[in-house]
């Protein structure tokens, strides 16, 4: 079962907050909500694999459902990968651009975009890549007069999980901000910005294994989690005084009367997660890294504001591409690089042996047994090497298929490297594949509805 937040904050109880928040949101305030989230990229399977799970609880159990768009996100919408078959048969990586993003700009803030013509024709490229990506511009192409590029990206998602997830109700983190559990917050941080700045330090060091930098405190500013959009829609990095200006500006302060009375600011990554397990939903589907980092996030919370935040669930899937490369034919690089290398210095040389050939221990017994920095000791060495180039010449069919034995396995491990790759976005899955991890999604609705009946 879903654990809901309880307590109070700021004078009113958690769940006061919570049915505030939901109204100004435009949720459900009648059933608990689960929901789940993302930047608005072009997701791999396992983040479409939450969405799924999603529908699957939400239909099971007539559950409300959100979407979480995270608009604050900057940059990497604009394109994504595509595998390809090269001429010579080698796997390859092949980019295709939708739009080329202003720097540090959030999508929130980033103008929608109407996408070049597709590459035509994909070559090397499977049937369900070629039309998967074609899918995927006539998607954004399609809502290329949305609000901003979130809203663009996030509906052209929508789009292509048609097949199995019915449209959620979307929440952007710019529309967080604005809740009134978020305006409680920010009041807090404007009052005692040490206070917050420092528990959420607290909270991050406490696990360095999930690499989410401090905050810098020092004795005339403070920053915290949120970040500031400059006039230029870039964003920055929020202080203690650009919180406070915001405050100001919320008490009714036109831009006439005070230019700086409208501060534009956004969650960061913890702030926003925060919001939404406090006063979104009851029950948040994270991924692998999410759920990492929203530890430090509970911890923070903790130390700050003495609450507890709502429940999550990790779901997370593994599919790849059917691009014909099987891990357990790979070669190993390694032991034919010393393969080659052995034979290439000592022609002679068999597999599995650790010593030289006859030739080169006689020729090595001769450089031991002359005298250190003697003429026959030089002479020796040279004699050596004379000896091997001649022998290389001798076996250069050997050499040669060493180096040949040494390419290949190179060529199957960059080969294997790509076919592993689990990043693909999703509408370049065969559709079978996707029907297959909705299926695994409904199941495990159906198992977790069987474990909480007992």
């Amino acid at each position: 079962m879903a654990r809901r937040p309880v307590g109070t904050a700021f004078g009113q109880t958690l769940d006061d907050w919570r049915s505030r928040a939901r109204r100004e949101l435009g949720l459900d305030s009648e059933r608990p909500i689960i929901a789940t989230g993302h930047q608005t990229l072009l997701w791999h399977p396992g983040i479409l694999a939450k969405f799924l799970v999603v529908e699957a609880f939400a239909s099971r159990h007539d559950l409300g459902r959100a979407n979480l768009i995270v608009d604050q996100h900057a940059e990497g919408f604009g394109r994504f990968d595509i595998p390809i078959r090269r001429f010579d048969g080698a796997l390859g990586v092949r980019r295709i651009e939708l739009c080329r993003p202003r720097k540090d700009v959030p999508m929130a803030r980033h103008e929608p975009f109407t996408p070049p013509p597709l590459p035509q024709p994909l070559l090397g490229a499977l049937p369900s890549v070629e039309i998967g990506a074609r899918s995927i511009f006539d998607a954004v192409s399609a809502h290329r007069n949305a609000t901003n590029a979130a809203m663009q990206m996030a509906q052209a998602l929508e789009d292509l999980m048609k097949p199995w997830c019915r449209p959620m109700p979307g929440v952007c983190s710019s529309d967080l901000i604005r809740t009134s559990m978020a305006r409680a917050m920010l009041r807090e941080m404007a009052r005692d910005p040490h206070r917050c700045a420092d528990a959420y330090n607290r909270a991050v060091l406490s696990l360095p294994e999930v690499g989410i930098p401090t905050l810098s405190v020092r004795g005339d500013y403070v920053e915290l989690p949120l970040w500031r959009i400059r006039p230029d829609g870039r964003r920055i990095r929020a202080y203690d005084n650009d919180v406070a200006q915001s405050i100001e500006g919320e008490a009714g302060q036109s831009k006439a009367q005070n230019p700086k009375s409208e501060i534009d600011l956004l969650p960061r990554a913890l702030f926003m997660t925060a919001l939404v397990r406090l006063c979104m939903c009851d029950l948040f589907i994270h991924g692998t890294g999410g759920a990492n980092y929203d530890r430090a996030m509970e911890r923070w919370i903790k130390d700050w504001l003495g609450i507890d935040v709502g429940s999550i669930a990790v779901v997370t899937a593994n599919l790849r591409l059917p691009l014909g490369c099987d891990d357990s034919e790979v070669s190993n690089v390694d032991a034919a690089t010393n393969e080659a290398r052995w034979i290439w210095h000592d022609p002679e040389y068999r597999a599995g042996s650790f010593r030289p050939g006859p030739t080169k221990q006689a020729l090595l017994g001769a450089i031991v047994a002359a005298p250190r920095d003697s003429a026959q000791r030089k002479a020796a060495f040279l004699e050596m090497h004379n000896r091997l180039a001649d022998a290389r010449q001798a076996h250069k069919p050997i050499i040669d298929r060493a180096q040949q034995r040494l390419e290949q396995a190179k060529r199957y491990a960059a080969d294997c490297a790509i076919a592993r790759r689990r990043d693909w976005a999703f509408p370049l899955y065969p559709p079978q594949m996707i029907d297959d991890l909705n299926q695994a999604a409904e199941r495990c609705a159906g198992l977790a509805s069987t474990s909480q009946a007992r």
